[in-house]
């Protein structure tokens, strides 16, 4: 017998052969169309059930609209409240400002109408002992710009009660120098007025205001304030004042 042979045979892999499908587009289409189809009956079902709840789209977008509108009446009608609020409450700040120094004012009157009083009583007891009844208070004198120019203030007081209204004439002389010599002027000669008397009508007392104006060069040392009473019952008043005494403002 022969020997046998043994061939090696070598192994190959063998590639399977790639299958390739080609695709079904008729799913896709089925799909998509089915959710088309439950979209508009989703859509159906939810405009009937509007329908069936009575709802109105056009009436309900009016609607909105008019409360939009009644909201910016009432904001614009409370930023309106606020301002006018704002104006209340500066005019009740104003006037209780105003009340404050109303108050003050009249405690000022009040205190000035006590020591008034008590000086009445004074002078009254002054009267008892036949004194007169008419005076001088609060004698001021001020220079005013411009050359021998000044302003005079003073009250006169009339103290008998029995007498309502006291009428009379105001008179006033001013004495001093003039280059060197002595000189009386009368009223007429100092006042814008020209006048020599001022007539007066008053009950208790009488506020009294005015300027004057002397000649160039003139020095005023005294002046003389002088009532001369229409009334019976009351005495002449006439008193002098030293210049330098009641005169302010210089120093």
């Amino acid at each position: 017998m022969k020997p046998v042979t043994t061939t090696k045979v070598k192994a190959k892999r063998i590639r399977s052969p790639r299958i390739v499908h080609q695709h079904d587009r008729r799913g896709y289409w089925t799909a998509l169309l089915s959710l088309l189809l439950l979209a508009a009956i989703g859509w159906q079902a939810y405009s009937w059930g509007v329908r069936q709840g009575g709802y109105d789209r056009e009436s309900s977008q009016r609607e909105i609209t008019a409360l939009q509108t009644a909201l910016q009446e009432q904001q614009a009608e409370s930023r309106d409240l606020e301002a006018a609020s704002i104006r209340y409450r500066r005019q009740a700040e104003i006037e209780q400002q105003a009340s404050r120094e109303l108050q003050q004012q009249l405690i000022a009157v009040e205190n000035e109408k006590a020591s008034m009083q008590s000086e009445m009583e004074m002078l009254r007891s002054l009267v008892s002992n036949n004194n007169g009844s008419l005076y001088v208070k609060n004698l001021v004198l001020r220079p005013l710009e411009g050359r021998a120019r000044f302003q005079y203030d003073f009250t006169i007081v009339q103290v008998m009660e029995k007498v309502e209204i006291t009428k009379g004439k105001l008179v006033m002389k001013v004495s001093g120098k003039l280059k060197g010599k002595k000189k009386r002027l009368d009223r007429s000669e100092f006042s814008d007025d020209d006048e020599k008397a001022v007539k007066l009508e008053f009950s208790n007392f009488q506020d009294v205001h005015g300027e004057m104006q002397f000649p160039e060069g003139f020095e005023p040392e005294s002046i003389l304030i002088e009532f001369l009473p229409r009334n019976k019952e009351l005495k002449k008043m006439s008193k002098a004042f030293s210049w330098s005494d009641y005169l302010q403002g210089t120093e």
